[in-house]
């Protein structure tokens, strides 16, 4: 059997490369498929995309970049805050010396920036283009609810991970346009999507907006979202096995095939699963290969202690959760001084968890202050949100904002991180930016 898939180009700016992202859609056929010809046809017009047979794969495509681009800015970040230990390596599923150190500069390496403008960019062509299709009745109109989205999630990932947005080739704007942009496409996902009848998309976009109106500080919007999304409620980007780009990059880079670039050798999960058997923050290790595939500055070579919170190349990586919701509900709760409250949706998450060592619950936390409260906050959400991209954003903000409480000295610089002082805790606009958008300063002011 020969499946025949065309790659279709278009020279747009937004859409390059659309061909790869028209490809994702036939994920499908190729599982399927016995012998596989790709023909492509070159150019064709742009009224192509206009034909609604092909908006499924505009919404795939725009899925799978958003898909790639958290793909490396977990696994980055997860190294930069020590959610992660690099182990060594280097090159192209590796952690560069910057980043080891826990520094993202702008014209250093395994920068995703593209991908996730991509994302944002595709997505958002992509609902402009299908409100002027002739037949489609955008407000009631399936792909667009899930495009929605996307771009929804596009901008919040964004907002989170980088110091400064820039859109569509323009100047330099603060980080909150991304998250502004992704608050109004998770409203726009929200009514579609219940004018269509996708409770998913309305649930998803619930918990996205949640998580977007918390990082802009509307605390009270934020607690209405998260009461629509139910304690089960699990939103994720989805890996496969196709290629190594959408693989789960963190299992991949630590798997030993041959990779073993990074380790939980002396991050806060080494010894906190040692001591509960949390099922949350599971890691090994093998005693016929004790070490790390190279050395590591100042270090030497590192212990390999190997995650399995991922244990395949297509483990998938939660967007959101309504676990995370009860996080955001104690959060708030601390903000206002209420930490008795927050220590009961904390503890909440933790009850009817049982140890992976001996099947006996996980202890629960105790607090007798608000500023003990704000340390197991910031530690459950270590916990919780472990390798999911959210830790460079959990501490850029807190530091912003002057929050209280304690984090672990294995993850803030000093000796026993290894961290230099002036950690850095957000994506700057990075060398591919500057070197093609005029309305950008080649090199960073300062």
């Amino acid at each position: 059997m020969i499946t025949k898939i065309r790659i279709f180009k278009r020279t747009s700016s937004v859409l390059r490369g659309l061909g790869m992202l028209v490809l994702a859609i036939f994920i499908g056929l190729q599982l399927t498929a016995c012998d596989f010809d790709v023909v492509n046809p070159g150019p064709v017009q742009d009224d192509f995309l206009n034909d609604p047979d092909a908006h499924e794969p505009l919404v795939a495509g725009a899925t799978r970049l958003l898909m790639q681009g958290l793909n490396f800015n977990a696994y980055t970040g997860a190294a930069v805050t020590r959610e992660l230990f690099p182990a060594g390596s280097t090159s192209a599923h590796g952690i560069t010396l910057l980043q080891q150190r826990g520094l993202l500069v702008w014209d250093d390496e395994h920068v995703t920036w593209t991908n996730h403008q991509r994302a944002r960019a595709v997505a958002e062509e992509g609902l402009e283009r299908f409100q002027g299709v002739d037949g489609v009745d955008f407000m009631n109109y399936g792909p667009a609810a899930r495009m929605a989205l996307v771009a929804g999630y596009a901008g919040r990932v964004l907002g989170e991970n980088y110091c400064q947005a820039v859109i569509n080739g323009g100047g330099e704007e603060p980080r909150e346009v991304f998250l502004e942009r992704g608050e109004g496409f998770f409203d726009l996902a929200i009514e579609i999507g219940q004018n269509t009848g996708q409770s998913d998309v309305v649930t998803a976009a619930y918990a996205g907006r949640a998580q977007t109106r918390a990082n802009l500080g509307n605390w009270a919007g934020a607690l209405s979202d998260a009461d629509q999304v139910p304690p089960d409620f699990v939103h994720q980007v989805e890996h496969n096995t196709i290629s190594d780009a959408q693989y789960n990059r963190i299992y991949w880079a630590g798997a030993n095939q041959p990779y073993r670039a990074h380790s939980v050798w002396n991050t806060v999960i080494e010894d906190y699963y040692t001591e509960t058997g949390d099922p949350r923050t599971p890691w090994g290790m093998d005693e016929n290969i004790p070490f790390g595939d190279a050395a590591v500055d100042r270090v030497g070579q590192v212990p390999w202690y190997f995650q399995l919170k991922y244990p395949s190349r297509d483990a998938n990586r939660n967007l959101a959760s309504g676990r995370e919701m009860d996080l955001l509900r104690a959060e708030a709760a601390l903000i206002e001084g209420n930490w008795q409250t927050a220590m009961d949706y904390i503890n909440g998450l933790r009850e009817g968890l049982v140890s992976d060592h001996d099947g006996e619950p996980i202890p629960l936390w105790e607090a007798n202050s608000l500023e003990e409260a704000w340390t197991h906050l910031k530690r459950e959400r270590y916990i919780e949100l472990w390798l999911e991209g959210r830790r460079l954003n959990d501490l850029r903000r807190w530091q912003e904002d002057n929050r209280p409480g304690e984090l672990s000295p294995l993850e803030v610089p000093g000796d026993a991180s290894f961290l230099d002082q002036n950690q850095t805790l957000c994506y700057p606009i990075p060398e591919q930016e500057r070197e093609t958008n005029p309305n950008i300063p080649d090199t960073p002011s300062g």
